[in-house]
């Protein structure tokens, strides 16, 4: 009897080897496995050599409890290491996946079993076991890929050695017998995801440690014999005219960050997690865009191993053929990769990846594992910018904006060279990154061959590429000065078209909830009006003209006739303010005036009037209520609004004679219930019992909150400033909650503020509010301490929790 390693191969003369621990089993062994480990667990450094040493520890406890309580039995048996283990690259949370190999009786070998599993699992270690004959194995391997792959990797623990390595040995010479059905099924496994993602799945993503495994798993195959125990087959690969010299040790270096992402991130959460959220990248000690490089390095590897292994025949076919295309090596090619109709992001994520847009866009390649983690972000910056320049030309029917400026566009190319870098200025975190990175995008311009005039377009495009979204979420659409000044930073109808494209297109690639419809409709809306401003054939933004316009319309829409009402009538739209009336229609000018008037003589405080059209975006809907001023009451709007299920998205208050307030507010469902008749009638119920104060809205919205889990829990921010020379904004970014506009109102008008109008849009879970606020005389609020006590009440309020 030979006593060896565990892991050191079988002498080829061996019958009846049977391998053992190196060391001597000491009493207590799990106990003395347990302290062992966390001590290793304590002080080890993350990577292959950590997980190495917790693999050759975890060996040596299996291998003393199994021998203790297997060698009673009749029939030779082996036990050995699958998957991870087998490869010696255990982690603290991975599953020790077992095989016991062995004739014996089931009842003689159930009893043996529980002196080997039950002390592992007492110790709290999760135990993936199989006990089959070598027979069965042989059969179970060909039934399931994922049994095969793991016996792949597998390796002897102890037990009968020759056993164990000859069921090794079986397994993978069968599957080279078969090699083309187990290829075809190895190379169509699921790569989810991306490497490029600021939230990467480090094992089964793309990128991550299946890819590595599959290559182990190809070179067994191709080779006929069990991958090398605790090495990566770059040899075989090689060897196979799969891999190149230059890639090997990429591959070499990139297992060994990922296994330190992989231990750090099982150590962090206490359990076997592979998701990199971005909660959890905070309170790691990796350098993230280290692991972010491994992952590129392996996918762009793993890509390349699989077009080689396609040409030599070793490769999917049909189906499952790869299609990758040459990656873009010029400046034309580049900018056609990115064209509407052969946008290619495989081959620019290559090109990038690889160097080989260097000379066009010198940042790229260290742009493309940049981490600038923020608001709906999905991606690093380099491959946000490579999704943003080949989404920037594809057409969309539903968008007649971007089908405008699409046939208004001069010079496609200013487009896409800014798309490619309107980031780059996130090379440097913090910020004032359009600005920063803005003379870098001329140089790139340069080198992509644009003329002069063309690259200082693309200068503008990129210094200007957070315009249309910020104005649009943050400022008043009808206010004639907010139109003409975000004009005037555009300069040219030509420009404009390119900026809302780029806009779209930077907000697609940032991810699914940064081009909602209601945003796209307000980006929308923003554009059209920008578009006359900017038109040579009319004067100035034309607000004013169509404000005007739209009260000539009003008046002339009704009939003839006398009386107190149409009198009232006539005298709110003669009296509508030019703001009021840019917003809205001579259909809805004269419904309104309706609303107002139709309160009655008395006009009691817990009067009101509603009307209901549909919204500017699919899914929306407008709701305009007049009712009596009064301290508190879009605060109770907005309640009553949660309480009804509505999301609000944006809130316009005007006021109107004899103390009537307007109030218009758009409107989306909460949750995924159809807005209809009886969602209006439930809104009109809680209306008029909220005007009436029969309606304890703090307490109802409470309770309605206790029924949704937060899912962020990000801090608070509050800025103030300037809106105009009229009103203070105050914009408040927070995690998103039942009634949270409401509870921001209230925080607001706590001392006497008034709000003239506000916007709210939500990205992922956070929202970004914004208010319009004078003080009770309709001025700004300008005095600092008023400013302070505002700014602590609207944290208080809308910190999560509250």
């Amino acid at each position: 009897m030979t006593l060896r390693a565990p892991y050191a191969s079988a002498p080829a003369s061996a019958a009846r080897t049977r391998c053992k621990p190196d060391v001597a089993e000491p009493s207590g062994t799990v106990d003395a496995f347990l302290r062992e480990r966390d001590t290793l667990l304590a002080g080890a450094t993350p990577g292959l050599g950590a997980a190495r040493e917790l693999s050759d520890l975890t060996d040596r406890a299996v291998s003393a409890l199994a021998e203790t309580a297997l060698s009673a039995l009749r029939r030779p048996w082996a036990v050995l290491a699958l998957g991870g283990y087998g490869a010696r690259r255990l982690h603290p949370g991975s599953d020790l996946d077992l095989l016991v190999v062995t004739d014996a009786p089931a009842e003689e070998l159930s009893r043996a079993l529980k002196g080997v599993l039950y002390p592992l699992w007492d110790a709290g270690l999760a135990i993936g076991h199989q006990v089959r004959s070598r027979r069965d194995h042989l059969h179970a391997v060909r039934a399931d890929l994922d049994t095969l792959t793991a016996t792949l990797t597998g390796r002897v623990l102890c037990g009968d050695c020759a056993l164990g390595e000859r069921l090794l040995a079986q397994v993978a010479a069968d599957a080279r017998t078969r090699q083309r059905d187990v290829l075809r099924s190895i190379w169509a496994r699921e790569r989810p995801g991306s490497p490029y993602l600021l939230e990467p799945d480090i094992k089964v993503g793309a990128g991550g440690q299946r890819d590595l495994d599959a290559l182990s798993w190809v070179a067994a195959v191709l080779d006929g014999r069990p991958a090398s125990s605790g090495a990566f087959d770059r040899a075989k690969l090689t060897a196979h005219g799969l891999l190149s010299v230059e890639e090997a040790p990429l591959l070499a270096a990139a297992a060994d960050r990922i296994a330190a992402g992989r231990w750090s991130l099982h150590l962090a959460q206490k359990r076997p997690t592979s998701v990199l959220s971005p909660d959890l990248a905070l309170d790691l000690t990796l350098d993230l865009e280290v692991l972010q490089a491994a992952l590129a390095d392996v996918h762009h590897v793993f890509l390349r191993v699989l077009k080689r292994a396609s040409a030599t025949g070793a490769g999917p076919r049909g189906a499952y053929a790869p299609t990758l295309t040459p990656p873009p090596a010029s400046a034309e090619a580049v900018l056609d990769a990115c064209s509407s109709e052969r946008a290619d992001l495989p081959a620019l994520e290559e090109a990038a990846w690889s160097g080989l847009m260097d000379a066009v866009h010198p940042h790229i390649r260290a742009l493309m594992t940049t981490r600038r983690p923020g608001l709906s972000h999905r991606y690093t910056v380099g491959d946000h910018s490579l999704r943003c320049a080949a989404s920037a030309l594809t057409p969309d029917r539903s968008d007649p904006v971007a089908t405008r400026a699409l046939r208004d566009l001069e010079d496609p190319r200013v487009l896409l060279v800014a798309a490619l870098s309107h980031d780059v200025g996130k090379l440097v975190g913090g910020a004032g990154h359009a600005e920063r990175g803005a003379t870098s995008a001329r140089e790139i311009a340069t080198a992509f061959g644009l003329d002069a005039s063309r690259c200082a377009d693309v200068e503008l495009l990129v210094r200007e590429h957070l315009l249309l979204a910020e104005t649009a979420a943050t400022r008043d659409l009808h206010d004639e000065d907010v139109i003409l000044k975000t004009a005037s930073a555009i300069g040219r109808p030509d420009l404009l078209a390119a900026l809302y494209l780029l806009t779209r297109a930077d907000s697609l690639a940032t991810g699914p909830g940064a081009w909602t419809p209601w945003h796209a409709a307000l980006v929308g809306e923003l554009t059209g009006r920008l578009d006359t401003a900017l038109s040579p054939s009319v004067a100035g933004a034309g607000i004013v003209q169509h404000a005007e316009s739209s009260r000539r319309e009003a008046l002339a829409m009704l009939p003839e006739e006398a009386g107190a009402t149409a009198t009232e009538v006539r005298a709110f739209i003669a009296a509508a303010p030019l703001r009021y009336l840019a917003s809205r229609t001579a259909i809805e000018v004269v419904a309104d005036a309706r609303l107002v008037t139709g309160l009655g003589a008395h006009r009691s405080a817990m009067a009101a009037n509603m009307s209901v059209t549909t919204g500017a975006a699919d899914g929306t809907w407008r709701v305009t209520i007049a009712a009596m001023d009064r301290p508190g009451l879009f605060a109770t709007l907005a309640g009553v609004c949660a309480l009804a299920g509505l999301d609000i998205l944006a809130a316009d208050a005007f006021p109107a004679p004899a103390g009537i307030a307007l109030d218009v507010f758009t409107v989306q469902s909460a949750t995924l219930a159809t807005i209809g008749s009886e969602t209006w009638a439930r809104f009109e119920h809680y209306l008029n019992a909220g005007l009436s104060s029969r309606l304890a809205l703090v307490p109802r919205l409470a309770e309605k909150r206790r029924h949704y889990v937060p899912v962020r829990n990000d801090a608070v921010r509050v800025e103030l400033g300037a809106s105009d020379e009229y009103a203070t904004a105050v914009t408040v970014v927070a995690p998103d909650r039942v009634g949270l506009l409401h509870d921001l109102a209230l925080a607001i008008t706590a001392d006497g503020l008034d709000i003239r109008w506000a916007k709210a849009t939500t990205r992922d879970g956070i929202v970004r509010d914004v208010f319009h606020v004078t003080d009770s005389a309709g001025e700004r609020v300008t005095d600092p301490g008023e400013i302070g006590h505002l700014a602590m009440r609207i944290r208080a309020c809308a910190r999560p929790g509250a």
